[in-house]
């Protein structure tokens, strides 16, 4: 047994270009399928369904960020800024739930509820706010993981993320999106 190896020792294997490109498609087909299978599972089994359903797309972008770091990066600094990114996302759906639930009086949403006089605070509190408040972290988020990969030598790799981040922007609004759709009156039946 010898000296026990720091990473500047490691010997680092090459990665198939196959599994990176695998690895980079996987979050492009989680956003394609995102908002018509929340819809689909939505309809078919109930709206009570649609967090699990929202909680899976969230688990999908951890595998997914956890394979690309693994693949890309191999360290743990580069994927912490993807993880905080899904923690924001959850943190903020939680508002959205809290507000939604202390400040709409109406058990099922009506239709145009933000656009009257009484929905405008609710509106602010439960879309407005929580909304800007989670882009602009998602945005610092993925600053800080384009930095930290820039410091760590990667150039050319940073472009493989980068569907991982637009993946993550969408997810993230998908409730937002089904709240705003119902509350402004923006879906007609």
């Amino acid at each position: 047994m010898g000296p026990p190896q720091t990473n500047d020792q490691l010997v680092i294997r090459p990665v198939g270009l196959q599994q990176v490109a695998i690895s980079t498609i996987v979050p492009l087909l989680v956003a394609i399928f995102a908002f018509p299978g929340t819809l689909i599972i939505g309809e078919r089994y109930g709206s009570d369904t649609m967090p699990v359903a929202l909680i899976g797309l969230l688990v999908a972008l951890v595998a997914s960020a956890v394979w690309l770091n693994r693949l890309l990066y191999r360290r743990a600094s580069t994927v912490f800024p993807s993880l905080v990114a899904v923690a924001t996302v959850l943190l903020v759906w939680v508002w959205q739930r809290q507000a939604f639930i202390a400040l709409v009086p109406y058990k099922p949403l009506t239709y145009g509820y933000f656009l009257l006089p009484e929905g405008a605070r609710a509106q602010f509190w439960v879309l407005v706010c929580p909304f800007w408040v989670g882009v602009v972290c998602l945005a610092l988020c993925f600053i800080a993981g384009l930095v930290t990969g820039w410091l760590i030598g990667a150039r050319r790799s940073l472009l493989c993320i980068i569907p991982w981040w637009i993946t993550a922007f969408l997810v993230f609004a998908l409730p937002s999106l089904d709240l705003w759709a119902q509350g402004n009156a923006a879906i007609f039946i």
